[in-house]
């Protein structure tokens, strides 16, 4: 029985790790999607500033560039980061069925001893009961 306590424990410690792991993804990912709300804000902000001042729309088009580049990075990065965490997710689906499984066995495996152990028990209560009958009603014995 505590083969399969054991083997609940591990699972379920591997179930939680897999669980961190896909946080970290999912955190990562909101990270990099604020990251480009920042950038398209900044490039907004920087819009406003060039059309104001002739040295702002000289140097916007080198500004606007980098920050095309940045975006599409970004944007690569965070269907990267979707890809693992569907991966992840899955990680963690199957793990969690792994660790029911043996959930499941355990439990199973408690309820089958106590069913002996009650099956035991009136099986002792039956015998003392027949054994007090026989004592008090010795002539029913022949």
């Amino acid at each position: 029985m505590s083969a399969l306590n054991s083997l609940v424990r591990v699972h379920s410690w591997a179930l939680d790790e897999k669980r961190q792991k896909l946080a970290e993804l999912d955190r990562l990912a909101d990270k990099l999607r604020d990251d480009l709300v920042a950038l398209e804000q900044e490039m907004a902000q920087e819009q406003t500033a060039a059309s104001g001042s002739i040295e702002g729309s000289i140097a916007f088009p080198a500004f606007v560039a980098a920050a095309l580049e940045r975006r599409k990075r970004l944007r690569q990065s965070i269907a990267n980061i979707e890809l693992a965490c569907e991966a992840a997710r899955e990680e963690v689906n199957q793990a969690f069925q792994e660790m029911k499984k043996f959930e499941l066995a355990r439990d199973n495996q408690t309820a089958r001893d106590q069913d002996e152990s009650a099956r035991r028990e009136q099986t002792a209560m039956d015998e003392m009961g027949v054994d007090m009958h026989r004592r008090n009603n010795p002539a029913d014995v022949e």
